[in-house]
């Protein structure tokens, strides 16, 4: 019910946007208009990567052992749920979350070329 609520709402209301004045080669005064994020589709975006996180953080849990790897996927998780009700930049946590991924899920996947094997 609540997603059809802010459908409908973002329907008739206009999104925020901003806009920036700039000159091109010739002179000639431009704008450029850039879309502004709102806080609902902020706060969305930021409960997904928390999501993500845990998932991340099962995945490294599985090995049975609380470890570093653990305790600093715990503190990004941390830092986005205060970053949910504060108003700052939020990519890095994005560029974090990315950076232990590619760290910690790069184990999972094979190095071994299957299709150089033989069934026989």
């Amino acid at each position: 019910m609540l997603d059809f609520l802010h459908t409908v709402t973002k329907f008739f209301a206009p999104k925020p946007v901003r806009i920036i004045e700039a000159v091109n080669d010739c002179g000639e005064c431009r704008y450029i208009e850039m879309a502004h994020e709102t806080d609902f589709e902020r706060r969305e975006s930021l409960e997904i990567l928390l999501t993500k996180c845990r998932k991340l953080l099962s995945f490294v849990m599985t090995k049975g052992v609380y470890t570093d790897d653990a305790k600093h996927i715990i503190k990004l998780s941390e830092k986005i749920r205060q970053s949910i009700y504060r108003n700052d930049d939020t990519m890095n946590l994005f560029t974090e979350y990315e950076q232990y991924e590619s760290k910690y899920k790069r184990t999972s996947k094979s190095i071994m070329n299957l299709s150089a094997l033989e069934i026989g």
